[in-house]
């Protein structure tokens, strides 16, 4: 029974990273997927791609602190998003996602990722990420 469970885990899991692979931030929601998966499968350079960075940034410092981050609660085990939790302003420009995270240590995390439309994608602002 655990081997029959633990594979349908690994095909919802994959069910999950194909869908949202393919859409790059279409929607808030979209994109809130598309972050949160890349960090459960511990892709932390593809996490980060989803945020709107300034050329400065040091990439390779943000990716170490996202890991060091991720290693303190042993990971993102699981998420979902809030139902009715997207919320996008009046002029389209900005946008939250309400979202419950389960990270392997078992804190539960309710956030909301604050993004912003760059070039008619949707991406996680960096000067207020989640709060």
């Amino acid at each position: 029974m655990k081997k029959i469970a633990s594979l349908i885990m690994a095909l919802c899991v994959i069910s999950l990273v194909s869908c949202s692979s393919g859409s790059k931030g279409k929607t808030p929601s979209d994109t809130a997927k598309n972050y949160l998966t890349s960090l459960q499968s511990g892709k932390y350079e593809k996490a980060l791609s989803y945020y709107d960075l300034p050329e400065a940034m040091e990439m390779q410092a943000l990716i170490g602190k996202l890991e060091e981050s991720e290693k303190k609660k042993d990971g993102l085990k699981s998420f979902k998003l809030v139902e009715g939790g997207e919320k996008i302003s009046e002029d389209g420009l900005t946008a939250t996602v309400a979202v419950i995270m389960t990270h392997g240590n078992g804190d539960v995390e309710e956030e909301t990722l604050h993004l912003k439309k760059v070039d008619d994608e949707w991406k996680l602002d960096i000067n207020l990420g989640s709060k």
